[in-house]
């Protein structure tokens, strides 16, 4: 049943749960998990409901909170402006972890963890801060994502278990444990019948032969993903003609991107080619598959070798996301992207997104290289890949976007403060890469690339959505025609 919330900041309680709202109206109810109508009440799309499962997250409760009005904060005041709201609930037992996802009123998400760390053999109740603001709803369908809670805010609390088979988790291989069963490397066919599809072809020794027989075309892909998911916005019409440019010689390398560093994954797809092939490739990556593919091209394996790399979105110069210190913005900017973006591939990228929250819940910043890897200040780039020369023979090319949210999308007031990007200041951005660091390198061999296509925020196209802009899939032919 709803209770009246208390303004003035004294606590309520209700079903077991201790709620404080200091300069919050309204009124809050409790609704447990798996409770009649809840999925309907809450406006879940199934997509959140499968991924949340599929990383192995069992839901708790939910705090609605509706009817409510802030005394004394001006609407859409950011967080920092007034006191947070402050949730606590019942411990989740003996070996689980528990986190909180807050959805806004115009459906924005942000993920929360305990304000103290959480034992594992501990059964004192967790506490969370929420930031407190009242978001203005908007109108377009268009901005309508996973959760459509209009004008109320949920806070769903939610626990994962520390426990598989009896045997304690090892939070430093959270990553390299789900990468294993979810993003094992494949060195797969691409075609236009299958370049969508999930269970991708390995290669035979067919294949191998026809791919020997001339310049073939490699696709990367990038963080979170995999070959399907990466490119499947691409137009079947585009690909077709590559794949025609190409005479059927092309294919895709499946990799996992939390746990490996991209040398590591450039090791493994060299250790995978037979010893009588002989590779003439051009490369399409995405994001940091772009790494992986400079890793690659600077290999002096005799039969390799690399004309063309076309690196979309890659994060040459690192991206501030990637350290660790900003890896709940990053969790928290894709999530939405995932739900506000249309066609993004929702439950098979964010379970891979939630692996990275668990390791921060249990404090774990080891076993997560492959995302450190893109640190702007770490080891890899400063004194690793940076340091290393593409061959001579390889042709380096480059796509960047900088990406301003539409004004009144909900991308652009969880991204924004105003007119600067909340986690990369003024600097152009995509929401995940600079703009400038994909093409852009001093002292760097083969940088600047020259004649980067540079997307303007008019385009619209931010880090997820790049192959199904024109200008992109026109770009990409004829750099590869040439």
């Amino acid at each position: 049943m709803a209770q009246p919330l208390n303004p003035d900041g004294t606590p309520v309680t209700l079903d077991g749960v201790v709620l404080s709202t200091p300069g919050l109206s309204g009124q809050a109810e409790v609704l447990p998990a798996g409770g009649p109508g809840l999925r309907a009440r809450e406006g879940s799309a199934d997509e959140l409901t499968r991924a949340v499962a599929s990383a192995g997250f069992m839901e708790q409760l939910t705090v609605e909170i509706s009817g409510h009005t802030e005394v004394g904060l001006v609407a859409g005041a950011r967080a920092g402006a007034a006191p947070d709201i402050t949730l606590s609930v019942p411990s989740p037992g003996r070996s689980f972890a528990q986190v909180l996802l807050y959805t806004a009123e115009d459906g924005s998400q942000s993920w929360h963890l305990p304000a103290e760390p959480q034992g594992p053999d501990d059964a004192r109740p967790l506490t969370y801060s929420i930031p407190r603001a009242v978001v203005a709803t908007p109108s377009e369908p268009g901005y309508r994502g996973l959760v459509w809670t209009i004008g109320r805010k949920l806070l769903k609390v939610l626990a994962f278990p520390l426990l598989e088979r009896g045997t304690a988790i090892v939070a430093e291989q959270l990553a390299t444990r789900w990468e294993a069963g979810h993003r094992p490397y494949l060195l797969r066919a691409f075609t236009p019948d299958d370049y969508t599809d999930p269970e991708g072809r390995g290669l035979d020794a067919e294949d191998w032969a026809q791919l020997s027989q001339g310049p073939a075309l490699l696709f990367l892909h990038g963080t979170f993903s995999r070959s399907d998911l990466a490119f499947r916005a691409l137009p079947r019409a585009t690909f077709s003609q590559l794949h025609d440019l190409y005479q059927g010689r092309v294919l895709a390398f499946d990799h996992p991107t939390l746990s490996a560093d991209p040398s590591a994954n450039a090791r493994e797809f060299l250790s995978r080619l037979p010893a009588t092939a002989t590779l003439n490739l051009d490369v399409i990556a995405h994001s940091r598959g772009g790494l992986v593919g400079r890793e690659i091209a600077a290999t002096l394996q005799h039969n390799i070798g690399v004309r063309r790399l076309v690196m979309v979105a890659t994060p040459n110069a690192g991206t501030v996301l990637a350290d660790a210190k900003h890896w709940g913005a990053y969790v928290d900017r894709m999530t939405n992207l995932l739900q506000f973006v249309p066609g993004n591939p929702v439950t098979d990228t964010l379970d891979a997104v939630l692996t990275v929250l668990k390791h921060l819940a249990l404090g774990a910043v080891k076993g997560l290289d492959g995302l450190t890897s893109m640190d702007p200040a770490g080891e890899y780039l400063a004194r690793g890949l940076n340091l290393k020369t593409v061959s001579a023979g390889t042709t380096l090319h480059a796509v960047a976007s900088d990406y301003d949210p539409p004004e009144h999308s909900p991308l652009r007031r969880v991204s924004r403060n105003g007119v600067t990007d909340l986690v990369f200041g003024s600097e152009g951005n995509d929401l995940v890469v600079p703009t400038r660091g994909v093409h852009h390198l001093a002292d760097v061999p083969g940088f600047p690339v020259a004649g980067p296509l540079l997307l303007e925020p008019h385009a619209g196209v931010e880090h997820t959505r790049y192959f199904d802009d024109p200008a992109v899939g026109e770009r990409l032919l004829s750099w590869l025609r040439a």
